[in-house]
């Protein structure tokens, strides 16, 4: 079945049938029915190829993530985000192509690849770095992209986000107001624009307070199981002693927890550790974890909601964002 023989059946152009399949205006109520009619009886689907190749678009988006793609397959923040972007996505037709990178010089190659060989038509990027450069490739190339997490350093730029600094100082303060002098802040990449928002977050709640901060208490990692666990293994191993924990991710709460149950210290009663997303199956750990809540289904369906707006050319010239 072709457009031509659709436009056929239901009696109009092919330029209608082809405003129908695309979703777009100039077309009345009744002949929009006749031609989706026709498109459900013959279980008509578009040739995406052929479609991108007429309107010199390829029906793909790019997704930019700054993990291995072993790294993926566990990490539960990634997984509650493609589930909410590929809602939205899927409705219209586009597919995600997955680059993941093994290294930094990878995720740049990645970037650079991607915007220069023409093969998306729009780019989400996850793990944003402050004064990120390889947005550059986009922008120059002129591909819409939209960042998860406000990407400092590009006024311009659309991207969604979630209150990562009042997320983290609330966490922070709870520890404190249950009498904790000290609070270990297992932190993500130093310039992991998420980060730099939750440590901003966590040192609030200091001054907040009126507490002296420790910053040999801010340890930087990777938000990712290992992190939480090596570092909290080693501050055991140094003889130092810790009541409270604030992980920057889920990952790394379940980490540290690991560490001091494996050290004999009873989480919940002898330490406390809050963590950060609310993933999938935290509450399912042992003990239950306490997190600070990331909406990351909906953030990733925002995404995607504003990368269509782009594409369609129906925002307009400013900033586009949801926090």
């Amino acid at each position: 079945m072709t457009i031509q023989e659709i436009a056929r059946l239901a009696g109009v152009s092919k330029a209608t049938v082809s405003r129908v399949l695309n979703n777009r205006g100039g077309v009345s109520p009744e002949t929009r029915r006749k031609v989706e009619e026709v498109i459900r009886l013959h279980s008509y689907t578009p040739n995406l190829v052929a479609r991108g190749l007429s309107l010199k678009k390829t029906g793909s988006i790019g997704l930019i993530v700054a993990h291995t793609a072993e790294r993926l397959s566990s990490h539960l923040f990634f997984i509650e985000f493609l589930r909410g972007i590929s809602a939205v996505l899927d409705k219209r037709g586009f597919r995600l192509i997955l680059a993941p990178a093994e290294s930094e010089d990878r995720y740049e190659t990645s970037c650079r690849t991607m915007a220069e060989g023409g093969v998306v038509d729009g780019v989400v990027v996850l793990g944003v770095r402050r004064n990120d450069k390889r947005l550059r490739y986009f922008l120059r190339a002129g591909i819409p992209v939209v960042t998860v997490g406000r990407p400092i350093g590009f006024p311009k730029v659309d991207y969604v986000d979630a209150d990562n600094t009042g997320g983290a100082r609330v966490a922070t303060e709870y520890l404190l107001r249950l009498g904790h002098g000290e609070v270990l802040f297992i932190n993500g990449p130093r310039d992991h624009t998420a980060s730099l928002a939750r440590e901003k977050g966590y040192r609030q709640a200091f001054k907040a307070m009126g507490r002296e901060l420790d910053e040999d208490l801010i340890v930087y990692g990777d938000f990712s199981f290992e992190s939480g666990y090596e570092t909290v293994r080693g501050f055991l191993a140094r003889g130092k002693s810790l009541s409270a924990v604030f992980a920057a991710s889920d990952l790394a709460a379940m980490g540290a927890i690991t560490a001091f149950k494996e050290a004999g210290i009873r989480v919940g009663h002898e330490v406390s550790v809050i963590g950060f997303d609310d993933i999938p199956y935290a509450h399912f750990f042992d003990p239950p974890l306490t997190t600070v809540r990331q909406p990351i289904y909906e953030m990733g369906k925002e995404a995607g909601r504003i990368l269509l707006l782009r594409l369609e050319g129906e925002a307009g010239p400013g900033r586009l964002h949801k926090t």
